[in-house]
């Protein structure tokens, strides 16, 4: 009977050490009983092997060297498993629409993977956009709704008298009196007012915008204001944002009508940081409501 193998050992499972100390053994011992020039072929053949078993390992090494970070970013993903469903839906898309072969399509299929990988890019900064009003009012509500949030900055920039008065505007302002008066969030407001609705020889800005502005500050609002020509060279200044707190900052674009057209909403602190540095600078020039209305006195 042939003596069989235990199948636990073989090449592989054993060390690096082992199988040179072996082989350092088997060579000494072979100096020993073998001619010297039979050594020396020896010592020719297991150096030529040694280098041709170097090279075939770096190639292998070579050929999967992005193996390692695809893993890893699996087993990133694996961990999340909302982020792992998307990931395995998006994959099988891809997977599908490699498979097709009509040009047209897949002109198309990729100018759309690509706006896709755009997007995903810019939502890995922490930054999300909302191309219509009703989208994000529902955000914005639930950012000043959400616990821990005591502390809301509003920069208003007002070209229009009818800023904030269409529907979503109003709604808008209801949400931040009555957060105001249940003491959830401490809101304060700078309104950067355009010349025509604000001329110097009036104490306060034009109607309805006086009336907004009035209602807010009965409700315990902090309101300043500050004339856009008043800001000089400061152009950069010339935005309309709001910081929830130290967690985001969303930026607001409004058509000539004060309706808005676009709101960006972005979770990176540095940006967090860059509008609280812009909320400073507004601070120099604006003259808060309440000494305009001890000036009416």
């Amino acid at each position: 009977m042939e003596p069989k193998l235990d199948p636990s050992i073989s090449f592989s499972s054993l060390r690096p050490l082992q199988v040179a100390g072996g082989l350092s053994g088997v060579t000494l011992f072979l100096a020993v009983v073998l001619p010297l020039p039979v050594m020396v072929a020896y010592l020719g053949v297991l150096a030529s092997a040694l280098l041709g078993l170097t090279i075939a390992t770096l190639q292998a090494t070579r050929s999967t060297e992005n193996q390692p970070r695809q893993l890893q970013t699996l087993m990133t993903l694996s961990r999340d498993p909302e982020i792992s469903l998307a990931h395995d839906a998006i994959a099988t898309g891809l997977e599908q629409i490699a498979q097709q072969r009509d040009p047209i399509y897949r002109r198309l299929a990729l100018q759309r993977i690509q706006a896709m990988s755009e997007q995903c890019a810019l939502l890995a900064r922490g930054t999300i956009e909302f191309p219509s009003t009703e989208s994000w009012r529902v955000v914005y509500e639930e950012l000043l709704r959400c616990p821990g949030l005591h502390l809301y900055r509003s920069v208003a920039y007002v070209e229009s008298a009818h800023y904030w008065q269409d529907g979503p505007g109003q709604q808008s302002t209801r949400l931040n009196l009555e957060l105001q008066d249940a003491g959830v969030v401490s809101i304060e407001r700078t309104a950067i007012i355009a010349d025509h609705l604000w001329p110097e020889s009036s104490l306060f800005p034009t109607e309805p915008l006086h009336e907004w502005l009035e209602e807010q500050h009965r409700h315990g609002i902090w309101i300043r204001l500050v004339r856009e020509s008043e800001l000089g060279t400061e152009t950069d200044l010339l935005t309309d944002f709001g910081i929830y707190g130290s967690r985001a900052v969303g930026m607001q674009l409004a058509d000539p009508a004060g309706r808005t057209i676009r709101f960006v909403l972005s979770f990176d602190f540095e940006k967090v940081r860059q509008a609280e540095a812009q909320w400073s600078r507004l601070a120099v020039y604006a003259t808060s409501y309440k000494d305009l209305l001890d000036q009416q006195h």
